[in-house]
């Protein structure tokens, strides 16, 4: 056969794979819903995906990955609950047939009907058990959705990644799917349809951003060295780090990593820090290797207490049955066991005559007796089951369990001193009434370990650690996160924090995620030039967190609160600069208004945000003027901060801030000029969106440029010069009054 078909053939398997993962997603519980409530076609979606060839390629990559692995199919496992019933309906069939049979000829003819009547129904529901559960087992594959079993895998050429390629591929594009076409609302009126994590995060709620996805990259393909998160405060640092620990960020076809988090003291010890880390990922080695394994082995105590009860469970329960049974008998105590023997070994094939032909005492005497029985077996069956599991488990988890003993030792002496004394005494008493002595004594006390010992500790453990769940199959690797670097005020420490810990980077299968300031971003990006500090020859890579895009907000802000129109997730992301913090926060305090007004205008919304920030930002303004030494120029620009929260419109805001810009010059290291730009940049940014967010802004002028107010917002924190000027040029596009101006 030529190469064309081979090529063709290959194509055609990418392809029917591509519609049969398709397929898979559009039953999706949570995308048929999404589907529904965009008012979209499936089979517009379906041809959509169908047609990408991006999509296309990915899913050859994932066969041509699957077939360079070779015929490592995973030998199936037979699930137990599937041969439970099956057993049951077999016994119930057969059991129900051979009691049926043998107490047919001795039955009277209304038993013999409700008999053949329950033996109709019992070999119904057997063979509707054997129909259901038996097609499962012998397909060898897993039951799909609705419990059919799944056939042809093996015959698209996905093997073992048909699970990740339906959850890493093909989902997250009919996710994008429903993004790009999702319905959006437009209106001046406030309104949605409903609440939805607005605390917290889920899959289903993250936007996929740029920095997201290299985040996803890294995570894929780096097992070692140090990543440094970077971004201004309230970018989402901690969002991410806290997505990588409950493993959202992670599209890997190998298990989700064991994520470490850990918080960056202010005032440290780099020797306490290292062993804080150890302690941390000690816990989380545990709590992982623990799960997987099982429960760990009990003492021999536990042991000896769980046989006693046991024992007396069974005394317990003969005691019961023999008092109870013996006295509805009729007979003696002692009489009553020989006799229930002789009656069961005679008529054990007829137990239904048994039944029949026995007094209503004797009949309660063999339903006790019998429910006793049945539960002392169940019982000693279960405790059977254990100790089988027990002993499978120890020899196919021994690696694991290795390292549970490992990872509870250095929990053990971890910031304590152990101190262990032993000795002896004698004495010798003489005739004459005097007596001889010795004593001797020995204390040893471990003494702390050093910060090179530690770090060489925590190495060594992470290496152990990471190459055995490795091994096992536990987990890929493990990523350890420091957080909240970039709040420690003083740059010259976090500097010293990182030279003293770095020393644990770059231990094989441990990834280290660090977040920094925009300080250290700076320093780093300036490597190849003549300067080079910790950060630069700490880390290996650096993924800058950028605040979010218009777009990115408006869908944040739908996502968790569906049907809101548009105008209002811009006034959030406009008052917000974008910061998903910030952005939080801002959606938050706008919910808040429509549980007092209903439905409230968008000026009015927009009024009520605008003056909260103005009053809090007054009191802050006020507040470092009083700080300052006292002059001419500080109390006329006093005088001018008093009347920020009387202004009442855009207007007089305007006004107000061209007022307080009046005298303002280039120089930064005046405290009086730098308040003054501080001001009237943030009072220009608050009047211009009282003046832009009204009952005017259409659909029409909702445009791109609306993102210039969250640029300018995130300006007022570092440049307010640049904010006031990004704000000059937004109100001459949109033909607004320039302050100063009449």
């Amino acid at each position: 056969m030529s190469e064309e078909f081979f090529t063709d053939h290959e194509s055609w398997t990418a392809r029917a794979a591509l519609a049969v993962l398709v397929d898979d997603a559009l039953e999706d519980y949570e995308i048929s819903k999404a589907l529904r409530a965009e008012e979209l076609r499936a089979a517009d979606a379906r041809t959509a995906l169908l047609g990408d060839e991006a999509l296309l390629a990915k899913i050859r990559m994932i066969q041509d990955r699957a077939e360079a692995a070779g015929p490592t199919r995973r030998p199936r496992i037979v699930e137990a609950p599937e041969v439970a019933w099956l057993v049951f309906a077999v016994l119930l069939g057969v059991g129900y047939l051979a009691l049926f049979r043998a107490a047919w000829p001795s039955l009277p003819v209304f038993l013999r009907i409700f008999t053949t009547a329950g033996l109709l129904c019992v070999l119904v529901l057997s063979a509707w058990l054997v129909i259901r559960r038996a097609p499962v087992l012998l397909a060898g594959s897993e039951p799909g959705k609705f419990g059919e079993a799944r056939f042809g895998v093996e015959m698209l050429r996905l093997g073992d990644r048909w699970d990740f390629a339906l959850r890493e591929v093909v989902l997250p594009e009919l996710r994008a799917y429903l993004t790009a076409h999702r319905k959006c609302c437009y209106g001046t009126k406030l309104a949605f349809d409903d609440q939805q994590g607005l605390y917290d995060e889920e899959d289903l709620l993250i936007v996929p951003t740029a920095s997201a996805k290299r985040l996803r990259r890294i995570i894929e393909r780096a097992d070692t060295g140090a990543v440094a998160l970077g971004g201004q405060r309230g970018v989402g640092k901690t969002t991410a780090i806290q997505s990588m620990r409950r493993g959202l960020i992670h599209g890997s076809e190998a298990p989700a990593p064991l994520v470490v988090v850990a918080s960056a003291p202010a005032n440290y010890d780099a020797r306490d820090f290292v062993l804080h880390l150890h302690a941390l990922l000690c816990k989380a080695v545990l709590d992982l290797v623990s799960e997987e394994v099982g429960e760990p082995t009990r003492s021999r105590r536990a042991a000896v207490r769980t046989g006693l009860r046991g024992l007396a469970n069974v005394v317990i329960s003969v005691a019961i049955g023999w008092g109870a049974g013996g006295w509805l008998w009729g007979g003696s105590l002692l009489a009553f066991p020989g006799e229930l023997w002789q009656l069961l070994t005679r008529d054990w094939r007829t137990p239904l005559l048994l039944w029949t032909s026995q007094p209503t005492d004797r009949r309660i005497a063999l339903i006790i007796v019998g429910l006793l029985a049945l539960w002392l077996v169940a019982d000693a069956l279960t405790v059977a089951g254990r100790w089988l599991a027990r002993a499978y488990g120890r020899g196919r988890h021994a690696e694991l369990r290795e390292l549970l003993a490992e990872s509870r030792e250095p929990l053990d002496r971890i910031r304590f001193l152990q101190t262990h004394t032993s000795g002896w005494s004698g004495k010798l008493t003489l005739p004459a009434g005097g007596d001889l002595g010795r004593t001797r004594s020995t204390q040893r006390a471990e003494q702390q370990l050093t910060h090179p010992e530690v770090v060489a500790s925590f190495r060594e453990f992470a290496r152990r650690s990471a190459a055995t769940m490795r091994d096992t199959g536990v987990t890929d690797r493990l990523v350890v996160a420091i957080d909240e670097l970039d709040k420690i005020g003083e740059q010259e420490k976090a500097h010293q924090l990182v030279n003293d810990v770095k020393g644990i980077f770059g231990v094989p299968g441990c990834l280290f995620f660090v977040a920094v300031s925009d300080d250290a971003v700076v320093s780093f990006e300036k490597r190849g030039l003549a300067v080079r500090d910790a950060f630069d020859s700490a880390f290996s890579e650096l993924v800058r967190l950028e605040p979010f895009t218009m777009d990115e907000s408006r869908l944040w802000i739908a996502k968790r609160l569906p049907g809101i129109q548009e105008q209002f997730s811009c006034l959030c992301h406009c008052l917000s600069g974008g910061l998903p913090r910030d952005l939080r926060r801002t959606t938050i305090d706008m919910v808040d208004v429509t549980t007092e007004r209903y439905q409230p205008a968008l000026s009015v919304v927009a009024g009520i945000l605008v003056r909260t920030e103005l009053a809090a930002k007054s009191g802050a303004f006020t507040g470092q003027a009083r700080g300052l030494e006292h002059s001419d120029a500080l109390a006329e620009l006093w005088s001018k901060l008093l009347r920020i929260p009387e202004s009442g419109n855009a207007v007089e805001l305007a006004a107000l801030a061209a007022e307080l810009n009046q005298g303002a010059t280039q120089d930064i290291t005046d405290e009086v000029n730098r308040l003054r730009w501080h001001s009237s940049a943030f009072v220009l940014f608050s009047a211009t969106l009282l003046e832009v967010f009204t009952e005017a802004l259409t659909e029409a002028r909702l445009t791109d440029d609306l993102h210039q107010l969250a640029v300018a917002r995130r300006h007022l924190a570092l440049d307010p010069h640049l904010a006031w000027l990004t704000l000059v040029d937004f109100r001459k596009a949109r033909d607004l009054a320039l302050p100063g101006t009449d």
